[in-house]
This record gives structure tokens, sequence and C-alpha cells, in this order.
């Protein structure tokens, strides 16, 4: 039996796997009653790019380049690069008075041992002279803060501002390119025809209706962009439950499957420059919405399987 320490170390975790997906959440509602589901591409707006980390360089990934691009769009910063208060004061910085922070994610891991034993990480647990490979893994959600580099003194911006090109020929060779760029061995067929979109797991295909039926290039794409994110899913690429164990339209993994698919096309759509006018009606924004009010866990998950599906696209 675990320890009473143990037991309570449990509890706590748990709640504060509920603060971080309740505010994650609380975010991506917000941002969908404003903007719909332009919310999930504002790194396109004003040229502010992806967001990174000022001190190391690294990008941001996951749910956490929704939550600080959409910061940075909302607080017209000039650029989407973040730290920490100790990299601000590290690099020689000062973070402004009254300076506004934004939350950003990440996933510590613990172990717990067979007898019920937890150990809050790896290192902990070979002082112990135990084997991570015997025990088994607790992942908890948590998050610190970090300011943008306008609410600092003395940083610099690392990248130059992104800047969109005019071309308007240049966003569809781009969009192009993500089909023809998805790695070869994996690559789903492509198929034209009739009036439905869909993907095939069964055949690995991607079936589209004939591009000029479409109302414009951009909504071709962005038709596409969703069908491929859902080819991600397959048995042979990341294995994600929603396509490769499917229970069927109206199911719950089936929405949630829906959710990544939909967020992984904004990203695409994002990724490329092309402008989609979104015609979805507001009754289905409402439907996501209501759907990720009643389950905390799914915009934070769905967020992070969307862009592995994106990552995987795009290697």
């Amino acid at each position: 039996m675990a320890s009473s320490q143990t037991l309570k170390h449990y509890k706590m975790t748990k709640q504060a796997k509920q603060n971080v997906y309740e505010r994650v959440t609380n975010k991506i509602v917000e941002g969908l009653k404003k903007d719909g589901l332009k919310w999930f591409r504002p790194w396109t707006a004003n040229g502010i790019g992806m967001p990174i980390n000022n001190a190391t360089g690294k990008a941001y990934r996951g749910v956490n380049v929704l939550l600080l691009s959409a910061s940075c769009h909302e607080r017209g910063f000039e650029h989407n690069e973040w730290l920490t208060y100790k990299q601000c004061t590290d690099k020689g910085g000062n973070v402004k008075k009254g300076a506004k922070s934004e939350f950003v994610i990440y996933w510590s891991v613990s172990f717990v041992t067979k007898d019920g034993k937890w150990f809050p990480n790896e290192e902990a647990l070979k002082k112990a002279g135990l084997n991570p490979a015997d025990c088994e893994k607790r992942f908890s959600a948590k998050w610190f803060n970090v300011f943008n580099i306008a609410e600092c003194e003395g940083i610099e911006p690392k990248f130059p501002k992104v800047e969109h090109p005019e071309n308007t020929d240049t966003p569809i060779e781009a969009a192009e390119a993500i089909f023809n760029n998805y790695p070869n061995d994996k690559r789903p067929t492509l198929t034209h025809g009739g009036s439905k979109a869909c993907y095939i797991p069964s055949q690995h295909a991607v079936h589209m209706p004939k591009f000029e039926s479409f109302k414009s290039a951009d909504a071709y794409y962005a038709t596409l962009f969703h069908e491929l994110v859902h080819s991600t899913g397959h048995a042979d690429c990341l294995n994600r439950a929603g396509v490769a164990k499917c229970d069927g339209f109206g199911t719950e993994r089936y929405a949630k499957e829906e959710l990544v698919a939909e967020i992984g096309s904004q990203f695409l759509v994002a990724i490329t420059g092309i402008e989609c006018d979104d015609d979805n009606s507001q009754a289905y924004v409402n439907g996501w919405i209501a759907k990720l009010e009643n389950d905390s866990k799914l915009a934070l998950s769905a967020a992070q399987q969307a862009m592995n599906a994106v990552d995987f696209i795009t290697q």
C-alpha cells in the first residue's frame, strides 16, 4: 500500500493538473468566442512569427504556441519572444515595473516503484539505486510565467520581425509543398472527385472534391490540410487512437480527433500564409466551445497532438 505521503502527493498533483487544464481551456474558449477558429493562428497577424524563448532561441511547442501567440497579438507586441524573470536578469536586463506575465505549460516526469514509493525525478530515483525502466512514469502538467521582451528593459530581440510576402502566388506554392514534402514512405495517396472530403484509414488515402469545385484555392488547401492531419493518426504514422482505433461518428474519440484536425489545419494555414475565409457557422464554433468546457483536459491534449501532426507532416 502506498504511504500517506505518497497519496498526499498524488492528490496535490491531480489538483495541480486540473488547474493547468482549466487555465488552458479558459484561454482557448475565450479566444474561440472572440475570434472563432482564427484564434488558432494568431501568429500570422502583424508578422509576429512563432513564439521563441529569447534566452535560448528555442521555439515553444504544443499549446504554448497558441497561448503566447494569442497574447502577443492581443497585447500588440512587435516580437513574439519571451523569457522568464531569471533569464531576463541573467542577460543583464530588467522586467519593467507592473509588467504582466503569461503562463506556459511544461510536463514534469516523476516515478513510482512497484511498492508505491514516489520519486520526483529520474535523478532522485537513480540516487536510490533504482532503475527507471522498473518504475511507472507519472506525467504532471505544470506552468511557469514568462514575460515578452517588450515588458523588459535591456533585452534586444533575437530574430527580426517576420515579414510575409505580398506575392499571392507564393502562399499557394507553399500550400502545395505541404503535401509534396510529407515523408514519401508515410504520405497518403490523394484522389479527387465527388463532393466529399475525407480520410480513409483502411486505405491510408485522402479523397478530395475537384480543385475547381472549391470557392477558392485557399479553401481547397485548408480542407486538404484537415484531412492530412487526420492521416498522421494512421497506425504506421503517429498511431493516434482517434484514427487508428476510431469508434465512428459521434463518439468521444471521434470528437477529439476532429478537434486535433481542426487545430492542425489552422496551424498549417498559418505556416503557409494562405488566407482562408472561415465560413464555419457560429453554431459549429459553439459546439467546440461546449465540448471544451465539458472536458478540461481536451484542449491541452488536442493542441499537443495537433502540433505533433504538423511536425510529422513538415519534418
